[in-house]
């Protein structure tokens, strides 16, 4: 069996790309149509952007739904603080009230009186607040001596804060790809060219190469649309038990083309017997309740 190396032609048009709505690359060959073989399956589109331009279709891939698909993580930053002598300050103003003081010049004697003879939870209170703001210049050794001492530490009055969403959703996929003719290896090249080429940056205007180049242009964006029994997991509500993803940038792209650890070709071609391909995408906005909603 001889295989044809397969190519990639690309239109060009005053050194840019000309764009289309094409789907480059499919596998297994059949997958994404009516056909009932592969019913589930993941719809890749490169979405060309600019700074003055919508985003624009580049093509897109269709594969399979791998088992690894199935995957969404969400997070959000809790973190805590300690209050430490401001509560401790807040709460001695508040016994120096009910203690029949004020928060005037005349309440501050009834403070020092407070803390120089009175005796008891009120005085503990204030002392310890003024105890913590003396002691914590002196850092951790010298604070850690006083408790070993004495047998307690300063009540740190630790709370739990938000600090936003944790982070932007990761998604990663894994596909094996074996050719069972000389169309799906045509496919399989298509498929590896298409998300290497839709993934890296353009070379800035005025820029002859990556290196005399001032500036870089953005990578295409990464429509990701999962299709279940052949219909996609899209619209306005979350009727769906699974998710929907945001445009994504595809952060790493790794090609492995031996088989069972062996270099397989077909034929006497450079096509190799078995192309795997992991993907590693990340999506470009955060998850707020509006977008779990919808679905996300």
């Amino acid at each position: 069996m001889s295989y044809h190396s397969p190519m990639v032609q690309h239109t060009i048009d005053n050194n840019k790309e000309s764009l289309s709505n094409v789907t480059e690359g499919t596998y297994p060959l059949g997958v994404g149509g009516n056909s009932s073989n592969y019913p589930h399956y993941i719809r890749f589109t490169a979405k060309r952007t600019g700074s003055n331009d919508k985003p624009r279709s580049a093509g897109e891939v269709v594969l399979y739904m791998p088992p690894d698909a199935l995957k969404s993580t969400y997070s959000q930053s809790i973190g805590d603080i300690e209050m430490g002598s401001a509560i401790q300050i807040a709460e001695g103003s508040k016994n120096i009230k009910e203690f029949g003081g004020s928060e005037s010049a005349s309440g501050m004697d009834n403070f020092l009186s407070m803390i120089t003879g009175g005796s008891g939870v009120i005085a503990d209170s204030v002392k310890s607040g003024a105890l913590q703001l003396a002691v914590g210049a002196l850092g951790a050794q010298t604070t850690a001596a006083i408790g070993k001492a004495t047998g307690q530490i300063l009540n740190p009055h630790k709370a739990v804060v938000y600090q936003g969403p944790g982070g932007f959703r990761t998604f990663s996929y894994t596909f094996v790809m074996v050719p069972k003719n000389a169309d799906e290896a045509e496919q399989i090249f298509n498929i590896v060219k298409f998300f290497k080429l839709r993934m890296h940056p353009e070379v800035g205007k005025g820029g002859i190469d990556a290196i005399k180049s001032l500036t870089l242009g953005y990578p295409d964006e990464f429509s990701i649309q999962y299709n279940v029994n052949g219909k996609p997991i899209d619209g306005e509500s979350a009727s769906s038990p699974l998710f929907r993803i945001h445009n994504c940038f595809l952060e790493s792209f790794a090609a492995d083309y031996t088989t069972s650890g062996l270099v397989s070709f077909i034929g006497t071609d450079q096509q190799p017997l078995t192309t795997t391909i992991s993907l590693a995408f990340k999506e470009t906005q955060l998850i707020t309740k509006a977008d779990i909603r919808k679905g996300y």
